[in-house]
């Protein structure tokens, strides 16, 4: 039987084989699979090859020769994150691997994390000082410390060197950056966009490096060149959406509608299964050409597209912004109705979105719990649809709670993760919940999804700005303005971030440049920053001068001479602003706006009596205004008539019952006269209507913890003052500090209430929530001479329940004292 002896022979040999490679250790088997890659890379091979390297790791993780050469691919694959946990290892595993260290410095550098380009670039230098690549990454260090510290000296001397070195590393982008840096700082355009180009020619797919060579071209104004880049944009990346959106926008900023019209002609068509640009066209010619050629544009869609569900749509939401509201939500309510087959995602996707438009509609009439339920229903379809999860999260939001909007949030960015919405919608679910750095790390987030959009870019940069990070604050403006070079929000945000830098020249620039733009809006703006920096160098007399200059020239308007008013009232030159308002409202007898202003100057300067006569005559005209109304009861109260004061705000009231002004004056009456509960109610119904109120929030809890014992308050109280860790004001510290007391948390209230304290020394509530978390703490001298503050500042009459606690605080460290 020789067949049969064949199959023994070959299944003996097969054994033996399988033997023999059981002998074999994991650490030889690794080395077959390194050496198979090997030669997988030579052949060009490189997706085998990685196949076979991770066969490597399961055998051996501290294959040291499989770890370089992944992470080496990784690199020339672009695959930063990869490349960087691999190089990672290997400096964990391997200190003294120089490589590993300087990769890990380089990448560090290009994705600006400082800390850790200190903690691998020191290493680097340490183990090979003399390597050119690591005298980069020393320079690296050095120039982000000089330009932390503003030393232009070091700055100039670190690029003379950077000059030096990058002619024997042309490719190093250390060296480019700084330069590239250097020669924007000194205006030198031409000189950075030279690096750019050095870049481009090594790198001609990376799309951030054309984005950036586009903003230095912005710079050196050659519109002519911006275009041809962005059309060359277009070219070269066919599929990524935002060079078209890039290119669309920069003929509208440049007021070019007909290029950019045409061009969205040219990529657009309404019979495409995604018709994206095609609404991108609609929505344009809507907003150019008007209501009546969008709607054109939308029946030529119903009739071209076989699904015309998006289209119908769309026009039912211009009959919906026309008043024919009840007509728009009963033409989505019927294609939502229709039936459609459960194997048509695309069907069923489209429906899911339409429920988004009309949940919007419902919600804008007011009826949020029709649209609550339709998000519903497109979520218990689509758990991860981006809109409808991101719209839940706002009302999670606004409803203080946070937990529920971050997990919405993050099912949303998991589905969508450029998604720049739900990005900013979870720093404010931050910001609520008082993770302010979180809050931070999100805005950031957003600025590069949106790549450096002008309304993300001056949301963070305000934030950086408030906690005086200028630095960084600019930072994040300059990529914006590269963009947007004649954004008045974007110039007016930088330079008043300059001035608190002492950056006086650089905030002249931005005046200049805003002038430059030759519009009325540019001008305010740099009369306004002008003022300021005349302010910050010459003192106020100077600026009031300018102003003054200003308010007189020929060409100014009322904006300019109420500028002048305001800055007059600013510093106390009350005569010279009511001499102003009053030429002005001369002037203009029938300006309204004018004749009010003028009744707050002579209620600012003390004429009463003409200021009550004028704001009863305006109300005479028009009893509907709500801020006349607050203004009448403030003048009365200064003149001493509490109870006129008291019956304008409850005229006010009968005419305007929802005004938020009136109603915050009523609540503030209330507490006054001891009426808590009533003034709880109404800054309830205020929190209800704008909870993103930092000072209705405050408010809220406050008397919530300070007047109320149930839990529920408290609890209540919490999830509404969460927001104010990390606050400034005091009152707002004391609000936080107070709460975070009577929850059982002393060490994380006392230096809010500390600081409470100190900044508003004559409330003798604020000193006696010290005093009780001092007590609570067992620093008991202490507790009795603040509790001793409070119940001296409040007096004998002062019967509120916490300034009687404190009392009887007082008698209990008395006692116990005597008793020790």
């Amino acid at each position: 039987m020789p067949f049969a002896s064949s199959i023994v022979k070959y299944t003996a040999i097969g054994l033996l084989c399988g033997t023999l490679a059981a002998c074999k250790s994991a650490e030889e088997q690794a080395e077959e699979y390194y050496q198979s890659a090997l030669g997988l890379i030579a052949e060009g091979d490189a997706d085998r090859a990685l196949v076979e390297l991770r066969n490597v790791f399961q055998l051996d993780q501290n294959h040291r020769e499989a770890r370089v050469t992944i992470a080496r691919m990784m690199l020339e694959q672009n695959n930063i994150q990869s490349a960087y946990s691999n190089y990672l290892y290997l400096a964990e595993r391997f200190p003294d691997d120089q490589e590993a260290r300087i990769v890990l410095s380089e990448l560090a550098f290009e994705v600006r994390n400082w800390d850790e380009l200190e903690r691998h670039g020191k290493v680097a230098m340490e183990l090979a000082p003399d390597e050119p690549r690591v005298k980069a990454i020393a320079l690296g260090r050095s120039y982000r410390s000089a330009a932390q510290d503003s030393d232009q000296p070091a700055l100039e001397g670190l690029s003379t060197q950077a000059e030096a070195l990058i002619v024997d590393m042309p490719n190093n982008h250390i060296l480019s950056e700084i330069l590239i840096d250097t020669y924007t700082r000194g205006g030198r355009y031409e000189a950075a966009l030279a690096q750019i180009d050095q870049r481009i020619a090594n790198e001609p797919d990376s799309r951030q490096l054309y984005e950036r060579r586009i903003g230095y071209l912005t710079q050196m104004g050659d519109i002519s060149a911006v275009e041809d880049q962005l059309r060359d944009m277009v070219d070269r990346f066919p599929d990524v959406i935002e060079a078209k959106a890039q290119l669309i926008q920069f003929y509208i900023s440049r007021q070019q509608l007909d290029q950019a019209e045409t061009f969205l002609r040219e990529i657009s068509d309404p019979a495409a299964e995604d018709p994206g640009f095609f609404l991108d066209l609609v929505r344009f010619v809507g907003e150019v050409r008007g209501t009546d050629a969008a709607r054109t544009e939308i029946e030529r869609a119903i009739e071209a597209n076989p699904k015309p569900e998006r289209f119908i749509a769309m026009r039912a939401m211009l009959d919906f912004g026309a008043g024919q509201q009840d007509e728009a939500v009963s033409a989505l309510e019927a294609i939502i109705a229709q039936d459609l087959p459960e194997d048509d995602p695309e069907a069923l996707s489209a429906r899911n979105d339409i429920r988004i438009m009309l949940a919007r509609m419902l919600t804008s009439q007011g009826n949020e719990v029709g649209a609550r339920r339709q998000v519903e229903t497109v979520l218990s379809a689509d758990t991860g649809h981006a809109d409808a999860l991101k719209m839940q999260a706002a009302w999670h939001i606004q409803a203080d709670n946070t937990d529920g909007a971050i997990a919405n949030l993050r099912l949303a960015l998991d589905s969508e993760p450029e998604d720049v919405q739900a990005m900013n919608l979870m720093a404010e679910a931050y910001t609520r919940s008082g993770s302010h750095d979180l809050a931070r790390d999100f805005l950031a987030l957003a600025v590069d999804a949106s790549n450096n959009a002008p309304e993300p870019a001056l949301r963070y940069a305000r934030m950086l700005a408030s906690e005086e990070r200028y630095r960084a604050a600019e930072d994040v403006l300059l990529p914006a303005l590269r963009q947007q070079p004649r954004n008045i929000e974007l110039l007016s945000a930088l330079g008043q971030i300059y001035i608190p830098m002492e950056d006086l020249g650089r905030a002249r620039q931005v005046v200049d440049t805003l002038r430059r733009l030759e519009t009325d809006e540019g001008n305010r703006a740099a009369d306004g920053l002008e003022a300021t920096l005349l302010n910050a160098t010459q003192g106020t007399e100077q600026a009031l001068a300018f102003l003054e200059q200003v308010a007189q020239s020929g060409d100014a308007d009322l904006d300019d001479k109420m500028m002048l008013v305001r800055a007059r009232l600013s510093v106390g030159e009350t005569d010279a602003a009511l001499a102003l308002a009053d030429e002005m409202a001369a002037e203009n007898p029938d300006n309204d706006l004018l004749r009010f202003a003028l009744a707050i100057v002579r209620t600012v300067a003390g004429d009463l009596d003409t200021a009550i006569t004028e704001y009863k005559a305006l109300l005479n005209d028009d009893n509907t205004r709500g801020r006349v109304w607050l203004e009448l009861s403030r003048a009365l109260a200064r003149q001493g008539d509490r109870d006129g004061s008291v019956k304008a705000i409850e005229d006010g009231l009968a005419i305007q019952p929802e005004d938020c002004a009136l109603l915050w004056a009523q609540a503030s009456i209330l507490e006054q006269n001891g009426d808590v509960d009533g003034a709880i109610v109404i800054y309830e119904t205020l929190y209800e209507r704008n909870s993103n109120a930092v000072v209705i929030a405050n408010n809220l809890a406050s008397l919530l913890s300070t007047y109320k014992e149930d839990p529920e308050s408290l609890d209540r109280a919490w999830a509404i003052a969460r927001r104010l860790r990390g606050a400034e004001n005091p009152a707002l510290q004391d609000t936080y500090g107070w709460i975070a007391f009577r929850r059982g948390d002393s060490e994380d209230a006392l230096p809010y209430l500390e600081a409470a304290a100190k900044g508003l020394p004559g409330d003798p509530l604020v000193q006696a929530h010290l005093g009780f978390v001092l007590a609570k703490m067992e620093r008991a001298e202490e507790a009795l001479t603040q509790l001793q503050k409070a119940v001296e500042l409040a007096g004998p009459a002062d019967t509120r329940v916490q300034i009687e606690q404190a009392r009887e605080e007082i008698s209990r460290l008395r006692t116990a004292s005597q008793q020790n």
